[in-house]
């Protein structure tokens, strides 16, 4: 899988991020509580609301049930699809600047992959929490 990293390193504090490429079934089977799970408040309040106006608005605009299911699921993999390209764009909006692109099995792999390239970052970083 491949995977962005995002860093923030303004001296006091250190904040690296990686976040998957593709489709998200968390993001799309959970919606707000996805963005709860994996910390994205400001996320979280968006999905509600939409979720929200959706729940409010689908039933008067479809009759048939139908539809209405379909037009559900048709959201659900909308944010399923747009989930993680918000979570770059929120972290972009933190001060978390994308740095590079690695690919592994899970996340965890991807960042000690990231690491493993990067040696001096790896040194800099365990500075910064010392």
């Amino acid at each position: 899988m491949i995977y962005s990293v995002h860093l923030r390193d303004n001296g006091k504090k250190s904040d690296l991020a990686v976040v998957p490429d593709g489709f998200s079934w968390g993001a799309a089977a959970f919606g707000f509580m996805w963005a709860l799970y994996i910390g994205a408040w400001d996320a979280a309040l968006m999905l509600f609301g939409l979720q929200l106006l959706a729940n409010a608005l689908i039933p008067l605009l479809f009759a048939d049930l139908g539809v209405q299911g379909a037009v559900q699921v048709g959201m659900a993999l909308l944010i399923g699809f747009g989930a993680n390209e918000l979570r770059r764009e929120l972290l972009a909006l933190r001060g978390l600047h994308e740095v590079g692109v690695v690919t592994g099995a899970s996340n965890e792999d991807a960042e000690r992959r990231y690491f493993d390239e990067h040696p001096d970052l790896t040194a800099h970083l365990l500075e910064a929490v010392r």
